[in-house]
């Protein structure tokens, strides 16, 4: 007696570290934006005249709404109950909707200049807002890039593509905290690594519609298993 063995992508060796590919270049380009202000806090003093204190609550923008209003808990939620193609693309949107608006607000195309909101720099606030945004897309895209990989890598090298996934994410700090500043330099415009990780970030997010399609043909092979 025979047993027909069905086999799902996620088999498929070149299949599966294809999407980790995929999902880890996202995070890299989550994680660049992340950093790559912070090499900049001396030429933001001298260009735009924020004070230290204004770049603190800069920063700080990055947790207000995970943390005040519990978005990484509804990003979980919504992860369970919507699947990991649309919260992940939803993640992506966020991040570079975030990046757009503190690109606009940091290179003048949102005209700011002597606004003030809430006794603060308008600048700094549209910025802060952005970036807060941006904070919202790239948590949440990370607990949906642990799912992603716990659903292809399940019974394979799982904790090693979870290693090589961060691994990959921290190339974008690395790469935030040691060109942002010669970039800003060589274009004499502090925004420039701004508008460089936007373009990332619109690649990013293209690079997981790619991943949405291979997601589909992963769940197609796991019900034709099933059968």
């Amino acid at each position: 007696m025979t047993e027909k063995i069905h086999q799902t992508l996620r088999d498929s060796k070149a299949a599966r570290w294809t999407a980790l590919g995929v999902v880890a270049f996202t995070m890299l380009c989550g994680y660049f934006l992340t950093d790559v202000m912070a090499p900049l806090k001396p030429m933001l003093e001298e260009e735009l005249l924020w004070s230290s204190t204004e770049y603190g609550i800069f920063t700080s923008a990055y947790g207000w709404f995970n943390v005040f209003l519990l978005m990484l808990i509804f990003g979980g939620i919504i992860l369970d109950k919507m699947g990991v193609r649309f919260t992940g693309l939803g993640a992506c949107t966020l991040m570079v909707v975030g990046c757009l608006v503190k690109y606009s607000a940091i290179s003048g195309l949102i005209p700011l200049e002597g606004t003030v909101i809430a006794g603060m720099k308008g600048q700094v606030v549209v910025a802060a807002l952005g970036y807060a945004l941006f904070g919202v897309g790239v948590e949440v895209a990370g607990i949906t890039v642990s799912k992603i990989l716990v659903k292809w890598f399940k019974g394979y090298e799982l904790a090693l593509a979870m290693g090589l996934q961060m691994a990959t994410a921290r190339l974008g700090t690395m790469l935030a905290l040691s060109i942002s500043a010669p970039v800003a330099r060589y274009f004499h415009d502090v925004s420039a690594p701004i508008l460089l990780c936007l373009v990332m970030l619109c690649i990013g997010l293209i690079a997981f519609l790619v991943y949405t399609v291979m997601d589909r043909r992963l769940e197609a092979s796991i019900g034709r298993e099933e059968k």
